[in-house]
């Protein structure tokens, strides 16, 4: 949990930086979304472990089992996310620079 924030962050900033864009307020209003996804995914992970911790399971393998519970739901929940910024990312027209930033900083991390 403690590295999900870092990881999302240096995600978005390596993604805009290779690709030149620049780290305007658009960007950092996807940088915060990105951060609560990848806060709600890393807050599940360790509710299920903890949840088998109480049955007695050790540490480590309750932390196994709780990721292994989570992998499928968080990729589904990832992909669905990814899937609709698509047409943030491919936005024309009016208001379309704001709306094209917003969806690749989070299509990026």
């Amino acid at each position: 949990m403690l590295l999900a924030t870092p990881t999302v962050i240096l995600g978005l900033m390596i993604g805009m930086f290779v690709r030149g864009f620049d780290m305007n307020v658009y960007a950092q209003i996807g940088l915060v979304m990105l951060i609560g996804l990848s806060a709600k995914n890393a807050i599940l992970i360790v509710e299920f472990a903890k949840m088998k911790r109480e049955e007695g399971v050790a540490i480590l393998d309750a932390a196994v089992e709780g990721s292994r519970l989570r992998l499928r739901p968080i990729l589904m929940t990832s992909f669905a996310f990814i899937l609709g910024c698509v047409p943030l990312m491919l936005a024309h027209g009016s208001g379309a620079a704001s709306r094209s930033t917003m969806g690749r900083a989070w299509c990026m991390a």
